[in-house]
């Protein structure tokens, strides 16, 4: 489309007036809808989600994972952040992994109700390399992305070097997805793929008494652009007693956990909501309800398994 001359200002027509038509020529130029007033039928108002499965979850982050957006979840190790992102992938109808700090388990993703056909998997190596997967699963219309996770994301660079001893250079990270995000977000809205990034929690070296005492490694290019921000914790473990398996000397089994989310940023909703939430290793999240249920169900299988005694 031929560039179009810049809007001149007309003296003889209202403020209104003249807003109007420089608004037209700005539709014109880039097309329908490029901007719009609130109410009108270009109007995007309300953000298209798909919902988590999980009802207290859905519920804080303002009814579900907003489509088109990017997503950070982030906590401690072994705080269920790779099992969260299991269940969510099992709510879409095509989804990309892209597991490059090397920790997929196809068992545990089935566990959660992912298949063959719906669940794709990369093994990509370098950060590059599951940006652009992801960029391209994005054009193709796919629905997800997971990047697991945000501190594996090295550069090609740097994992090219030949000399093992060197010391990376800081702001790697930061700098690939500072670069590459803003494309990825836009593409990503226009689409409707939602990405979600795993990322940790490290230790603030050197804070003041009163200073933020951890951070998430990505740099603040990450921590902009997201649209929701969820931190999960392990609140506490889901046991069962260990009476009949000898070849395990504890007193109890961790059979699951509780995991607490927390929404930390969000463009979508409002901020600072919380959740609990249990879930069962062997079968992934439950109600609060069903833990005893569960628990007894689980009994009666060591007893069968091991034999009473």
């Amino acid at each position: 489309m031929a560039k179009m001359e810049q809007y001149k200002y007309d003296k003889k027509l209202s403020k209104r007036q003249n807003v109007l038509l420089a608004m037209k020529q700005i539709n014109a130029e880039f097309g329908i809808g490029t901007v719009y007033t609130l109410g009108s039928e270009k109007a995007n108002l309300k953000i298209p989600r798909w919902s988590t499965g999980i009802e207290q979850l859905d519920d804080i982050i303002g009814g579900g994972i907003p489509k088109g957006r990017i997503i950070e979840i982030y906590g401690a190790e072994s705080a269920g952040k790779t099992t969260l992102a299991y269940h969510l992938m099992s709510q879409c109808e095509m989804v990309l992994d892209i597991p490059i700090e090397g920790s997929f388990s196809a068992e545990r993703a089935e566990i959660f109700g992912n298949h063959r056909g719906q669940l794709f998997v990369s093994r990509a190596n370098v950060g590059e390399e599951a940006l652009k997967e992801g960029w391209t699963f994005t054009k193709a219309g796919g629905d997800l992305v997971v990047i697991d996770s945000v501190p594996s994301m090295i550069t090609r660079k740097e994992f090219e070097e030949t000399d093992f001893e060197k010391e990376a250079q800081r702001g790697r990270i930061a700098a690939l997805l500072s670069s590459k995000l803003p494309k990825i977000v836009a593409k990503a809205e226009e689409m409707g793929t939602t990405w979600i990034f795993i990322n940790q929690l490290r230790d603030e070296m050197n804070a003041m008494m009163f200073a933020p005492q951890t951070h998430t490694p990505g740099g603040r290019a990450l921590k902009h652009y997201c649209s929701l921000r969820i931190q999960v914790n392990r609140v506490d473990w889901i046991k069962i007693p260990n009476k009949y398996d000898t070849s395990n000397s504890a007193k109890e089994k961790n059979v699951g956990l509780i995991l607490k989310c927390k929404v930390v940023k969000s463009k979508v909703c409002n901020p600072l909501g919380e959740c609990e939430i249990p879930l069962f290793f062997d079968r992934g999240f439950v109600s609060f309800d069903d833990i005893q249920p569960i628990r007894k169900e689980l009994m009666q299988k060591e007893r069968e398994r091991y034999g009473t005694k």
